[in-house]
């Protein structure tokens, strides 16, 4: 067979972007799984048939995609969680999702040609607040992940010896490793531990693990913690893919994670791209996410698009990054990232239908334009009237979708708009829940060096 078009690292950046399809719906959480379910019976061979979508059989990947992906299986799940808020209330939206693919045979650039699984996490859910609260911005605790325990843990102190974690990357690890396939999914009723368990691969055999943006932090903690914990043993080869993630943890962590995984396994050869390199986060430097949680980092980000035209603008990323660097400086660890390789952003000018200031006059011109480096810059924005096609910085374009979108009755889409306000209320509601709390601990301090 004809290798396909797209190379590995293409292929598994592919398959994380295609978790993060669960993030473009509203809906309860059956529904939503059902969905995600449906969507990946276009790209991928065996997935189970959604009966209300009148499927009947295993699908078969559609002709469009095999040429570009290349032959995958779908082999667990897709299993999602819908959390519930403050109140108790159903969130309505998938608050993490993971899937697992297979291929038999692979074309590893610079290494051989085996058969592959690649666990694929979904990104944050721009409609999730509980991702952005308890997952993403949860970093002012850590946790000590010589004694981590994903079913029990809690914050600790921060010693200044052992690799400690953000609480918001143990309490994701902890929710993937929660989830059970379901009934309707493939390997039903197994956790991902469970399902790897049972697994007799080949000798030689990879397993790759991959995400975007928090899954960028959670793909490679969930790879080590596996790892260490003897769950991949069967497998010859390990190989992480992370794409635009903040720091999951402090500078042990990181460099417990580059001892364990180095770039390339022994024997493979190194390739000239600068996306082509595995267990690195690879990150547009025009991306604001990945400029988490380092100190250094924070402080680009309020002029990462230019100078603000406008005090409000200023006053709204002044107050981010200070209550981010506060929150990142709280436990005294030092976050860190692991290995990993900054990609060239380029700045646009539209997203295709909005046209974008820049620098930028208005918070929506800031929000806008994140949104485009933060994911449309990795995979490439098609031609639209009036502007030409940008290529991506991982795939030259994305993966071709049906058309139309087919809706699980009850499942309703959430437009790129609808996304993106959403991002800005969320991080201003943030804003305005920490602010005070920041200002007040910074007079106290003063207060103290004063005495």
């Amino acid at each position: 067979m004809t290798n396909p078009s797209l190379d590995a690292y293409q292929q598994v950046f592919g398959m994380a972007s295609l978790a993060n399809r669960a993030g473009g719906y509203k809906g309860k959480g059956t529904k939503l799984q059902e969905q995600l379910q449906y969507d990946l019976s276009y790209y991928f061979n065996n997935v189970p048939p959604v009966e209300i979508m009148k499927q009947k059989s295993p699908s078969i990947a559609n002709p469009s995609v095999t040429p570009l992906l290349g032959n995958w299986n779908l082999v667990w799940g897709p299993a999602l969680i819908e959390e519930t808020d403050e109140k108790g209330n159903p969130t309505n939206v998938a608050d993490n999702a993971l899937y697992v693919a297979q291929c038999d045979a692979v074309a590893f650039p610079g290494g051989p040609t085996i058969p592959a699984y690649v666990v694929a996490i979904a990104a944050t859910n721009p409609s999730s607040l509980y991702d952005w609260e308890t997952e993403d911005f949860s970093v002012s605790e850590v946790v000590n992940w010589t004694t981590y325990d994903p079913s029990n843990f809690s914050p600790s102190p921060y010693n200044g010896n052992d690799p400690y974690i953000s609480k918001g990357t143990a309490t994701g690890i902890s929710i993937l490793l929660g989830l059970t396939s379901p009934n309707n999914a493939a390997a039903p009723n197994t956790t991902l531990q469970q399902f790897l368990a049972g697994l007799r691969p080949d000798p030689g055999t990879a397993i790759i693990f991959c995400g975007h943006s928090l899954a960028g932090a959670l793909s490679p903690t969930l790879a080590l913690y596996l790892k260490e914990n003897k769950d991949l043993n069967a497998f010859g080869v390990t190989l992480v893919y992370p794409t635009a993630g903040p720091t999951p943890g402090e500078a042990a962590f990181a460099k417990l994670f580059n001892t364990t995984f180095p770039p390339l396994p022994p024997g493979w050869q190194a390739q000239s791209g600068t996306y082509q390199s595995w267990n690195t986060m690879h990150w547009n430097d025009l991306d604001v996410v990945p400029h988490a949680w380092q100190k250094a980092d924070l402080k680009e980000i309020v002029d990462i698009y230019g100078q603000p035209t406008t005090n409000t603008v200023i006053y709204i990323l002044e107050a981010l990054r200070k209550i981010a660097i506060d929150d990142a400086s709280k436990s005294g660890a030092t976050y860190t990232r692991v290995q990993n390789q900054s990609l060239p952003g380029k700045l646009q000018n539209s997203d295709g239908s909005v046209t974008i200031k820049t620098p930028p006059e208005t918070i929506h011109d800031y929000m806008f334009q994140l949104a485009l480096q933060h994911v449309d810059m990795y995979s490439g924005i098609p031609a639209s009237d009036g502007h030409p096609q940008v290529n991506g910085l991982i795939l030259p374009q994305p993966l071709p979708k049906p058309s139309p979108t087919k809706l699980v009755p009850g499942v309703t889409i959430v437009t790129r708009l609808d996304m993106i306000l959403k991002i800005i209320s969320q991080i201003i509601g943030w804003i305005s829940a920490r602010y005070i709390q920041v200002e007040q601990e910074s007079a106290r301090q003063n207060v103290e060096v004063n005495e």
